[in-house]
Order: C-alpha cells, then structure tokens, then sequence
C-alpha cells in the first residue's frame, strides 16, 4: 500500500473512535468523544487566558493536545490534519470514492477567484467560534461540529440545523470538490494557517500584550475580527510560508520529469511539479506526493531518510501531549475575593477526592459556597484530579472547620417503611473516604439496593458520621454492614437506559454498640422535605384580621427533586393572587400522602378560585434579580383540593 503509515495512522484513529462509542454503548459508561480534540482544547485554554475560568467539558489533556498541535504547526507543519483528523479522513475518503464511481469532479484550482472567496468562509466560521466561547466558556463549536454530532449521536449540545450542515458539507461538498472542508470550512485549519504565519502570529500577540501594559483595552470582536481578517488577507495575497515549518516537500529538478502526478496525487492540488520547495500554505506534510513519485525525486527537507518522519513526529507529538495531560492541571477556577490584610500571609488547604467539583459550573458553586466561610479568601478547583486548594487566614479559621464546611450534611430517605413497621433502629457509623455530598448520596444509593434500610444520614467527622434507619428485624451486623460500605463499584441508572459504573472507595471504620430507635411517624416527619416559604407579606398586610381558611391539595411526588425545583415558582405565581396568604407542603401522618396547604382569606376567594389559579395557561413570575416573567406552569394540576379548615 502506498503511504502506508499515512493510512495506518488515519484509520487507526478512525477505527479507535468507532471501538469507544461501541464499547460506551455496551458497557453504559458513555465515550468521551471530546477527549483527544485539540480544537477544543485551544479554545479552552484561550478562555483560561483571558477569563481565568475552563470551559466545562475541558481537562488538561484536550488543552495540552491543542497547545502540542499548535507547537508541531510552528516547528513542522499541519502533521494533525495529514495523518490525525478524523474529518480529514472523510473529506479525503469522499473524493476517493468519488474517483471509484467515475464522477466528475468541480474543479476549483488553487489561486483562483473561487479559491479566494471561500477561504473566507472558515475564518468566519473561527471569528464566530472564538467570540462565543470567549464570551461564555463554553464550547461554541459544539453546535456545528460534524464529528462531534455524529460521536454522539445527535443527542449532545448541538444546534441540529447547524449540525446538519456541516455534515451536509462533510460529506457532499468533499465529494465533489476535492477536501472541500478541509480547505474552506474547516475553522481548525484556519487556526492552522494562522500558526503557521508564525512570525506574524508572534507579532500580533506582542502587539496586544504590549497594548495591555499600556492600559489600552481592545473590544474583543473588534481583536478578533482584524485577527481572522489579517491573515485571511495573508493566506490569499501570500499563499505560502517563509522560515517556519522547518519540514517541506522539495523537489530535485535534475531527476524530476515533470509528468505532473505529484500535484495530481495532492489531496490539495498544491502544484508540487511547479517548484523546488513546497511552501502551500495548504500543504499537511501527508506524503502522498512522495509515495506517488514514479522518479524519486521527491523528499523532505532533500533527504531520502526524512521520508517518516512526519508519521513519528505525529506520534511523538500526541504522546508527550498525553504525559503532559496526565501530569499537568491548570485550575477549572482561581479566584480570591476579600480584603485579608497584608501582613496576613494566608496558607493554602488542599483537599482531593471531592466528585463534586467535576465542571465550571460545580467550581463556580463550590467558590460560593466557600465564600461564605469565615477566613477563607480563595479557592482553585481541578476537576480532573476533582480537588481543590483553599486560601485561608489562620487567625481566623483552621482545616476542620474548612472541612467541615466543605461537607454538606446530607439525608435521604431510602425507601418508605411499611405500615406494620412502627419502629426502626437507629445505626451510626463511622465512615472514612467520604468528602462531599456527592459520596453521601452514592453511599447512601449503595444502602438503597438492600431490603429494610429507610434512611440514610450523613454529617461532618472524622470519620464522618453516618446514621442508617432500619427495619428492626433484619440483620445489621458489622459484617454485612462492611460489605455494603465497603463495595468496590456502584451501578448508577442512567437517562435513556443503562448504567454507569461509578467506583467507591469508603472505608467502614467503626460501628456504635449502640442502637437507638425512632417512630415510624417522627422519621416519616423527618425525612420528609417540607416546602414553607414565609408568608406573602403584602397579602398578610392587606387582609390583617380576616377570617382565614386552608385548601389542601393532594399532589404524589411532592419530595422529588424535579417538582421540589418547581414549587418555588408555584409560589411566586400564587403570591400575586388576590385573598392568599400562605402556601407550604407537607406530609399527612397516618397516610403517608404529601398535600399542598394553601391559607386563604374568607370571602375574598373560595375552591373554585384557588383551583383557577393553580391551574392558570400562565404562572407570572418574578425573580430574585427582581425581574418579572410570564412562563408557561411547571406543575399539572389534575384532581381538585377541598377547604379543610373553615
């Protein structure tokens, strides 16, 4: 096979992509189609740059890529657009499919006037990219992005008509003109070029790094777009580069017999057979022009023995990227916020194993949790290590009062006892390995798989405490405790089907003698998650001493966490109602059915009013930024309530 390593290399990845999504599929551990992709990675880091913060989906191995591609476009060429792509697989597969069935081909020569005006369009597309991911961290390429809808199915963060798009003109745009993507859409390849500029690229970075020291603040789109439109201008008036990549195609004009086949071999139509060095702006350093060389007389840099050098450069070049992703994190977040004094010198508290700092958006959750910790005045998160350093003053906390803050208490009622059940035991436990709520609940979910455990509580020692609520008549001794604590892996369901592996590490530590015990009632009370917003203050104000009343409600799955994040708004809507002072949630003894209780004022409204309201086309909401909002109800209401109190 000619250009064997070319090919080996390209379906390699193609076939590794293939095996992941497969082996997601079968195994419910969904692939981590972003993982390798260096795009992203630049993207990340350059929010990182200029915000501080990492888009969600990021880790340190997709940045260190982006940053080693960017570093082997400088030094030696597109080598990942050659031999890596996954896209520049396909538009090249597509234009040699398009040969087998004998299809003519839309010629657009290099240079031409069509060639120019489409080139603009992949500097569009990265002027967009950037100036939204900047603007947001978070990848903006995802709504477009052909690989990405296709790995995954179309069910990630895409926009579909974009998707669709883009693999309209994958796939129909390189069959007809040869690497149509790669050339003209292709946002990677645009920021390929740009590198590959590369004394311009340093210049223009000096030039804003410069403007910065000097106070100077350019709008982002306007740096971004005179950035894109720089070096667009350069690829079409100049085509080519000068000192850097160090790698080119040359060829030997003394045995070359000018029969052309390079340039026809090119999946670019670079015209190789018209010059000694190759220096196409286009030009991935793939061999095909060399493997094609009936005369030999083409080499890299002159030399027979460069021949594979590019295929081991790929390779050398994506392992160091994964030594340097795996053994190197930049922070997910990295703020401080305070006035600590001066001459404070404040200490640093790490902590690891926490599974709920896991993105930018739990990062950003956990700082504000921190931040209403007495002495403490900064936070960074790694979510691929899951840890976090914590900035603190000494004089004002100490490490177990960090901890402690850090550790939610949390509980969760597992199952609901049955009614012949008057009475469950109480069982405290010391547990090691456990950090966050996160560990709590999957603990806790590891104690839900067995019969006549009900409820699961945790709280901040160490080790933390944990109180199990049990059915008296079943075995509870520390060997099956342990056995329980201490799984290896727990099988999380997951939406659509399946499950998900989720390891464990707890350590059981010890177990109280004592057993205590509790009511059936008082821990069907207590687990229960009662809603009671304060009363409706102008209401209360307007109708102070009427006689007042109470509708009650039936409502099944008040406590689950979908209807518990829409009551708020259920609220808010009712609060603007004429005659209603109060509305809460809670859990009839006896029955064991969560009812809706609203209070309401006597002669003003009745049943029928109340249930008007509760099942209203809007709810008319007003948020905590003081803004208001019509929104469509959140809730069904499907049986009417009854007055219980008069």
């Amino acid at each position: 096979m000619k250009n064997l390593w070319k090919n080996l290399l390209q379906w390699s990845v193609i076939a590794a992509i293939l095996i992941f999504i497969v082996v997601g599929l079968i195994t419910g551990n969904k692939a981590d189609i972003e993982a390798y992709c260096p795009f992203g990675g630049l993207q990340a880091f350059s929010t990182y740059l200029l915000n501080g913060t990492l888009a969600c989906s990021m880790s340190m191995l997709q940045i260190m890529i982006g940053i080693v591609l960017a570093v082997g476009v400088i030094l030696f060429s597109k080598l990942f657009c050659g031999y890596l792509c996954p896209l520049g697989t396909l538009s090249e597969a597509m234009g040699k499919l398009r040969k087998k069935i004998k299809m003519k081909e839309i010629v657009v020569e290099s240079g031409s006037c069509a060639d120019k005006a489409l080139r603009i369009i992949k500097y569009a597309l990265l002027f967009t990219v950037f100036y939204f991911t900047l603007g947001s961290s978070e990848l903006f390429c995802k709504n477009f992005d052909p690989y990405y809808a296709m790995a995954t199915g179309f069910t990630g963060e895409i926009t579909m008509w974009m998707s669709l798009t883009s693999i309209v003109l994958l796939f129909c745009g390189s069959f007809f003109i040869n690497m149509f993507w790669c050339r003209y859409i292709c946002p990677l390849g645009a920021l390929s070029h740009i590198f590959k500029f590369t004394l311009w690229f340093v210049a223009l970075v000096l030039l804003f790094v410069i403007l910065g020291l000097l106070g100077i603040t350019i709008p982002l789109v306007w740096l971004l777009a005179t950035a894109c439109l720089s070096f667009y201008a350069l690829e079409i008036i100049c085509g080519k580069t000068k000192c850097v990549p160090v790698l080119k195609i040359t060829r030997d004009t003394q045995t070359c017999n000018n029969c052309g086949l390079c340039a026809k071999k090119c999946p670019y139509r670079i015209p190789v057979d018209k010059v000694e060095v190759v220096r196409h702006i286009d030009c991935t350093l793939c061999g095909e022009c060399i493997s094609h060389c009936c005369c030999k007389s083409l080499h890299i840099n002159r030399s027979k023995k460069m021949r594979w050098l590019p295929a081991i450069l790929v390779v050398a070049l994506f392992a160091l990227a994964l030594w340097l992703g795996g053994n190197w994190e930049l922070p997910t977040i990295n703020e401080r916020w305070g006035e600590a004094s001066e001459e404070v010198k404040l200490q640093t508290f790490e902590m690891s194993g926490l599974k709920s700092v896991k993105c930018y958006g739990s990062s950003k959750a956990f700082s504000a949790q921190m931040q209403k910790v007495r002495g403490v005045y900064g936070v960074a998160t790694y979510v691929r290590t899951n840890s976090v350093k914590i900035h603190y003053n000494p004089a004002e906390t100490n490490t177990d009062k960090i901890a402690a803050a850090v550790f939610t208490p949390f509980y969760n009622k597992l199952h609901t006892p049955p009614a012949d059940v008057t009475e469950l035991n109480i069982i405290t436990l010391g547990v090691d390995k456990m950090f966050d709520r996160v560990d709590a609940n999957n603990l806790g979910q590891l104690f839900r798989k067995h019969e006549g455990f009900y409820g699961f509580e945790a709280e901040y020692a160490c080790p933390v405490i944990v109180r199990l609520y049990v059915d008296p008549n079943i075995d509870v001794s520390e060997k099956t405790l342990r056995s329980i604590v201490e799984a290896k892996t727990l099988a999380m369901p997951v939406h659509g089907g399946g499950e998900r592996i989720v390891p464990c590490k707890y350590q059981l530590m010890t177990v109280d003698a004592e057993v205590g015990t509790i009511l059936r009632d008082d821990f069907m009370q207590q687990f229960y998650k009662r809603y009671t917003p304060d009363p409706y203050k102008k209401n209360v104000e307007k109708y102070e001493g009427q006689p007042t009343g109470i509708y009650e409600l039936t409502y099944q799955g008040l406590e689950l966490p979908m209807i518990v994040r829409a009551l708020p708004f259920l609220s808010s809507h009712l609060s603007k109602q004429d005659g209603l002072i109060k509305f809460e949630t809670l859990l009839k003894l006896g029955e064991d059915v969560p009812v809706i209780q609203i209070t309401f004022v006597k002669g003003v409204v009745d049943a029928d009013k109340i249930w008007e309201y509760l099942t209203a086309p809007k709810w008319h909401i007003t948020f905590s930024n003081s803004t208001e909002e019509e929104q469509d109800p959140k809730l069904v209401f499907e049986t009417k309530g009854r007055i219980i109190s008069d």
